[in-house]
């Protein structure tokens, strides 16, 4: 797992490795210097003599990471020019001391922004705190205006580092080079838009100085998928998880079929769908790997209910059963039972407003709310959660115990009090039956033995992952849940 922290924490961090570990600022504003400059030149090389580059910076040291980033490549041939937006008297020492540099060596200071073929953004970087305005407020809008190639220096100038929010006006990056680890700024909507391509340039913080942050949090990698156990050689289907899922409804059976594939995709051994009886036939037709138990909600049999959860290892819930008592009752049972469950869908709209119910979560249970759910579940605006994802999902996490997977373009996972943020997938995801699909892959990756609050992280970057692969075969418009479901077996690989 990576490192996501706050700009203030970030802050805090670079303060402490030089104040206390004793690396010197201008040590790691070359290394940062020295990322941005390289990216520029391994994506520009080709056009060299036929570019314009302006680093536009501020006085701060932000901008003394452009001025060194203008140096860099004006020594390695480039057409470069440096604005400086700002008082130079009143400029951060290491800001004074990049300048000299770059006025002995002859790098053009200008006076003025020219229309560059490519811009390096070095105005604010992350410890910006208030709206833009005025002059800079104009600046960016031109900047913006110009059809150019912009880098950013660790973070789009108007980006809060600590939240993602637009501080009035931010520069719109082709491509961002952040320090150190990924900041919750360049991770999260709006600001992840702001930033283009990210990527993350190690410039030599020691691990210590990270425990100078309030809060770490995390996101997976590739380098994760390791945590999902391999299949053992000596094993038969039971071997790999027992896994009942509880979707459809009298007019819906898809449900079902998504989350069931999505769960044998994963890894499941076996998979018993237990769904209205109006779907036996169709879904035994569309995924004869499943066995298949059924009820009618007239005459509901609550034993035969129960011997489905006593075959089980894991229960999903959910997906497509609609609303109504006989659906409160069976989620109310999974919940009681206490065995391993993933709550989507109706699973949580029936028991969303019952706090009786909810004071029964405990630590085995993985919710998967989407916003509209996650609103009826702690009666709070969708726009009010969807500005403080991390907020809710932890609270909601911290109040009931239960582990929150809180979907979303950035799906916000809550366990045990650690906070993760999934950057894998794409906006082509946003298609019915992919949140059935998801369910599938995290129920089936506990069934299969990985630790179960991983699997809360791991299931959502799987589930990415295989949409981006995708993508990139059918487009994200016409990306589907059943395209993702194929692409699981690309993901998970023996």
């Amino acid at each position: 797992m990576e490192n996501i922290v706050k700009g203030t924490d970030m802050k805090k961090i670079d303060s402490y490795t030089i104040n206390e570990i004793g690396i010197p600022s201008l040590v790691l504003m070359e290394r940062a210097a020295k990322s941005v400059a390289d990216l520029i030149d391994k994506n520009e090389r080709k056009q060299k003599n036929n570019i314009t580059i302006q680093v536009i910076a501020g006085i701060g040291n932000n901008g003394a990471d452009g001025v060194a980033i203008g140096r860099m490549l004006y020594l390695l041939g480039y057409n470069i020019c440096i604005f400086v937006m700002g008082d130079k008297e009143k400029a951060t020492e290491e800001f004074k001391t990049q300048l000299s540099i770059v006025e002995k060596i002859g790098v053009p200071v200008v006076s003025s922004v020219i229309d560059a073929d490519v811009v390096v953004d070095a105005l604010f970087g992350i410890g910006l705190s208030r709206d833009i305005t005025g002059t800079y407020e104009q600046l960016i809008s031109e900047i913006n205006k110009m059809k150019n190639i912009i880098y950013a220096v660790d973070i789009p100038s108007g980006i809060n580092g600590d939240t993602g929010e637009v501080m009035g006006c931010a520069i719109k990056a082709n491509y961002t080079v952040t320090f150190g680890c990924h900041k919750i700024g360049t991770v999260l909507y709006p600001g992840a838009d702001y930033c283009g391509q990210v990527e993350v340039s190690d410039i030599g913080y020691p691990v210590q100085s990270y425990n100078e942050a309030s809060e770490i949090l995390e996101y997976a990698g590739v380098d994760d998928l390791k945590m999902i156990p391999k299949r053992a050689n000596y094993s038969n289907k039971g071997t790999f998880g027992k896994i009942l899922i509880v979707a459809g409804s009298r007019d819906i059976s898809g449900a079902a079929v998504l989350c069931a594939k999505a769960a044998f995709r994963a890894g499941a051994g076996l998979v018993r769908i237990f769904t209205h009886e109006n779907n036996r036939d169709i879904i035994a037709k569309l995924i004869p790997e499943a066995m298949i138990n059924t009820y009618n909600t007239e005459k509901f049999n609550k034993k035969a209910f129960e011997a489905c959860l006593n075959w089980c290892d894991v229960v999903a819930v959910g997906p497509g059963i609609g609303i109504g008592t006989i659906q409160q009752m069976i989620v109310e049972q999974v919940i009681e039972s206490k065995i391993p469950a993933v709550i989507d869908a109706d699973g949580i709209n029936n028991i969303a407003a019952d706090e009786r119910v909810k004071k029964n979560f405990h630590k085995k249970l993985i919710l998967t709310p989407h916003l509209g759910e996650m609103s009826r579940l702690i009666n709070k605006p969708v726009k009010e959660i969807a500005e403080n994802l991390i907020y809710y999902a932890k609270e909601l996490n911290y109040r009931y115990g239960a582990n929150v997977v809180l979907k979303d373009a950035r799906t916000v996972i809550a366990t045990d009090g650690q906070i993760y943020i999934n950057l894998s997938g794409n906006n082509g995801m946003a298609t019915a039956g992919s949140g059935d699909a998801l369910t599938g892959i995290i129920s089936a990756l506990i069934g299969i033995g990985c630790d179960f609050e991983k699997a809360a992280v791991m299931g959502p970057y799987v589930h990415g992952l295989a949409g981006d692969m995708a993508a990139h075969k059918v487009s994200k418009t016409g990306l589907m849940a059943t395209d993702i479901i194929e692409e699981i077996k690309s993901v998970i690989t023996d």
